[in-house]
Parts: C-alpha cells; structure tokens; sequence
C-alpha cells in the first residue's frame, strides 16, 4: 500500500480530476521563487512580527496543492438586519473597561477579518490591514479540527477502527514498536501526545519544510527513523494543537482510503461547503501534505461551522456521524475522559478532537486555532463567527477571554429583539 503513495507523490507538478464527475480538481503549486524584501525569510516567516505578511503568503516559503471544487459556488447572502460592530459593547478582559466590539477585534486580537452567519446568511463581514474576502489565510493548528471531523468520518464509514492501533493502518512503521500503544481513537481524541523534546520539535519543522533545517528525505522519512517513537506520553499535553502525532493521523487516513488527503478533504468535506473560492495544502518537498497546512478563505472557513449546524439539523443523512456531534456537545458530565479546562474561557470549556467543547450555554462549540483564527458555533441559535486574526503568540488565556467576550456579545445582538 505504500508504494502508490509514494508514487503520488513523485507525480508532480499536474493537475488531476478526483473521478470521471470531476467535482475537485487539485493542482501541485510549486513554492514562488518571488522575494518578500530583505527582512522576512524561511526562518521567521511566522515569527509574530510577520503574521499578517506570512499567513497570507504562505506559497511564498511552501509547496501547496491548490484544491478546487467545481460544483456551482454558493454565494452568501447579507442578513435582513445587519451588526454595526461599534455599536455593540463587551468587556476587556485585560482592564475590565466596556469598550465595543470592533476596538475589542481590532486592538485587543489583532483581527484581520471577522464574519457572522445568522441561519446561513451574513449579519455581519468586515476586513482590516489589506486581508480581502477571497484571501486565503494558513489555518496552522485550526487543521487539528479537520483532521479529526475526516476521522469520525472514515470510522463512520468502517475505514478505521477506533481501538486498533495505528501501525495496523501504516504497514510502513510496523518497525516502530513505540507506536503499538497508539490506538486511532486516541490520536483522534488528541488528548495524549508523545513527550517530545525542542529540538524534536525544531526537526520535525525542518522536515515538513517550515524553517530551513538541514533535514532531508520529507515528514513522513522523519517519522519513520529508528527509535522515533521509543518514548513516553507526555505528562502536560498540548490539547488541540498539531505535531508530529497530528502527521501521523494524515498518514493514516491517506492509507485507509488510498488516496491523498488533499482528494479526501475534498470530497468528503470542502466540496459539501459549495465554496466560492479555492483552498491550499501545504506539503512537504516530497509532495506529502501536511498537518498544520490548510489554508481558507474567511468565508469558506466559517462554512466548516454551518456544515456542522446542517448536519445536526438535516433529516438527510449527513456524512458527519451523529455520535461524533453529540461527543463535541455534550456536557461534562456525559463524559469519561479525564480533560483539562481551557483557561480563558468559561467554566467546563475543554478540547474534543481537536475542538472545543464551550462551557456555559449549551451545544456551543469551537475551533480555536493559532494567533486568534477562529470558528465560535451554536448550533441551537444556528450562528457562526468567524475570524482571522494576528495575535502574536499561538494561545493565551487573555486572547481566549477576549474571543469569549467578543462571541457572547455578537450572539446576544443576532437574537430577535423579544428574546433578548
């Protein structure tokens, strides 16, 4: 089996439909050769003083695979009654001062793009700092979430199976004897990782090809050194983000539907969304995608959030497991596993497959990437926000407490005024 995926990988760069319907069509991007100027490079492209410019310009430094479904876009509709974003009041979690929504997003999270749907349509959509509608933006570790909604999916379907371990679905590491604790419900959950080291850390960058380390051979050779994986969970896991585990889970599922996770993320998620425009996957130099590396437009991103509103709602039957909604939902005390709260939001807040559960109000969920990109869902109020931000640091509590208060004032100012 892991011959043709190497194969896949050698065939580039082309274009190729997914079947003979041709709903995507997936192109292999070379990275641009064009200079950015003398003062951002390989190395600090996404140094936090170069966000804006690098989540922006990732084809700049990487190899991508541009995703397109050509199915007839859905275009958004504007609201009957529409947020004026100044006029909305919040409290600051840094002086506690009542201050409006927009200063909030601006100052406070770096915001470069926020979007509300309101049963689908839009209440609310402003850019700042040169970001446009149809620009795409790196989603970084906001990818840990998709990967896991593809893996409730492909167990759904009987691609994989929970409780077995990983190396039986990539016969290529069954030397890794490490791994054979390792079952797909857990990396799925992404509530255990391997105790990693910095410098683990700073090669698995230099093999996916992020910073310009000397590491050659591409991310899935470096996860398959010798003794890789001879080593203990970690003691204080970070809950939601991507590492090396997070490419193991892209391994996996590239082998249970033999094909690539650009084609899977394609058929079974992005062109459900109808989108107006086209979505990017980073790879590595050997053309393998990545798990930190999917870029969309605001736009397309919030329709991540109204897929799972729809398919709680339908009647049809959605591809999206019940179970795997109804797990991201419910309350804690529905729960087994032993998962720590997200300081900065409410109470009984925790990280589920790579989202979060929201404490408080109930059936609210996110996606709590880097630097402040984000997707806030209610699915009993059928809302989503949407945002594109620059924070310079991946989480802090007090650009958590700033998103939670900025949700909760645009969820109170999209209800009808009698319930409010």
């Amino acid at each position: 089996m892991k011959h043709w995926l190497t194969l896949l990988a050698l065939m580039v760069p082309w274009a190729w439909p997914l079947h003979a319907a041709e709903e995507c069509v997936i192109e292999s991007v070379p990275r641009n050769a064009k200079d950015l100027g003398p003062w951002i490079d390989q190395d600090n492209w996404l140094a936090p003083e170069n966000l804006r410019i690098g989540l922006q310009s990732f084809g700049r430094f990487m190899p991508s695979l541009k995703i397109r479904a050509t199915g007839t876009a859905q275009m958004l509709r504007p609201a009957p009654r529409q947020l004026e974003l100044e006029k909305l009041k919040a409290r600051d979690p840094f002086d506690q001062q009542l201050r409006d929504v927009g200063f909030l997003l601006a100052t406070r999270l770096y915001a470069d793009g926020v979007l509300v749907l309101r049963d689908g349509k839009v209440a609310s959509e402003r850019y700042w700092n040169g970001l446009a509608a149809q620009d795409q933006r790196l989603l970084r570790g906001g990818t840990r979430s998709v990967l896991s909604l593809i893996g409730a999916m492909a167990v759904a379907q009987g691609k994989l199976s929970p409780d077995r371990s990983i190396i039986r679905y990539i016969p290529g590491l069954n030397g890794q004897t490490g791994l054979r604790k390792l079952s797909i419900r857990r990396l799925l959950e992404g509530e255990s990782s391997f105790d990693w080291s910095s410098q683990d850390i700073s090669d698995w960058l230099a093999a996916g090809g992020w910073n310009s380390g000397k590491i050659v051979g591409g991310i899935r050779t470096w996860l398959n050194q010798p003794g890789r994986w001879e080593r203990d969970f970690s003691t204080n896991p970070q809950r939601g983000e991507v590492g090396p585990d997070s490419d193991l889970l892209v391994w996996a599922l590239a082998e249970s539907y033999r094909l690539p996770l650009a084609q899977i993320f394609c058929e079974e998620v992005f062109g459900k969304l109808r989108p107006e425009n086209a979505a990017f996957w980073l790879t590595d130099s050997q053309g393998t995608e990545l798990s930190a590396g999917l870029a969309l437009s605001l736009r397309d991103f919030a329709r991540l959030g109204q897929l799972l509103i729809d398919a709680r709602n339908s009647n049809r039957r959605s591809r999206i497991p019940n179970w795997f909604i109804e797990t991201l939902t419910a309350s804690a005390g529905l729960r087994t596993a032993n998962t720590s709260e997200v300081i900065g939001l409410k109470r009984g807040s925790e990280f589920r497959y790579g989202f979060v559960h929201l404490g408080g109000a109930q059936n609210r969920i996110a996606i709590l990437g880097s630097y402040g990109n984000s997707i806030y869902v209610d699915l009993d109020r059928r809302l989503v926000i949407a945002i594109f931000a620059a924070y310079p640091r991946n989480h802090t509590a007090g650009m958590r407490a700033t998103l939670e208060q900025i949700w909760e004032s645009l969820a109170s100012a999209t209800q009808p005024i009698s319930k409010r």
